[in-house]
């Protein structure tokens, strides 16, 4: 029961994040149910999810996607989600962890002590490193956020203009992500079921998260 209860919480919360930014979904039930499960399966739980989540998005928001924006970081993941699916399975799943880690904290500490705006927009030639590096990112840990958002930050994106692009490279980059973890068999049926039993969390979470986000201002966004 406890371990349901945590499980749920974490879905639940990081649903919520979703709906409401766009974004952050993966890193937050990542790192709360790899306390308890082993990597590979909560990137392929984690990974059916995203698709459930970045499919609704992506098409409640579909008015605000500009495939001019997003199409280069595209390109880029379609090279990246193998390189991530491959380090996946292949390598010592304490190395995959240890470095999922180091991640994260880098992560942080950039959000805690970046720099302030110049307010000049990062060129477009970004876009598909960005995409490469996400995509990797999807591929191991099923959290390719971060070098989205960061790219999407610094082209000042408006906030409804963020969330469809992030959806539009998200939907699918997680589809692709899928079909990999599934034809390498890290989707399993142990999995599936706890998708399950989880997705009421996620549906509720997610919804919840999409109504409060039209409230948020573009400063506090």
């Amino acid at each position: 029961m406890a371990e349901f209860a945590f499980a749920a919480g974490a879905i639940f919360a990081a649903s919520f994040v979703q709906g409401l930014t766009g974004f952050g979904s993966g890193m937050i039930a990542l790192t709360l149910l790899a306390l308890m499960w082993d990597i590979q399966q909560v990137v392929a739980i984690t990974a059916v999810f995203s698709i459930v989540l970045c499919v609704y998005l992506a098409w409640s928001l579909r008015e605000h996607i500009r495939f001019r924006e997003i199409w280069p970081m595209l390109l880029g993941a379609v090279i990246g989600v193998p390189i991530g699916v491959t380090a996946l399975t292949e390598l010592d799943p304490r190395y995959i962890k240890g470095s999922l880690g180091i991640f994260l904290l880098i992560y942080a500490l950039w959000s805690l002590f970046s720099r302030e705006g110049t307010g000049q927009k990062i060129r477009r030639v970004w876009a598909f490193p960005t995409g490469l590096f996400s995509g990797i990112l999807s591929g191991a840990f099923n959290t390719g956020g971060p070098p989205a958002v960061l790219y999407g930050t610094e082209r000042q994106w408006s906030p409804h203009a963020f969330r469809g692009n992030i959806q539009g490279f998200f939907a699918p980059c997680a589809s692709f992500t899928l079909c990999l973890l599934i034809y390498k068999g890290v989707v399993t049926e142990e999995s599936l079921t706890w998708n399950a039993k989880l997705l009421p969390f996620l549906i509720v979470g997610m919804l919840i998260g999409d109504r409060f986000a039209d409230g948020v201002e573009p400063g506090p966004f």
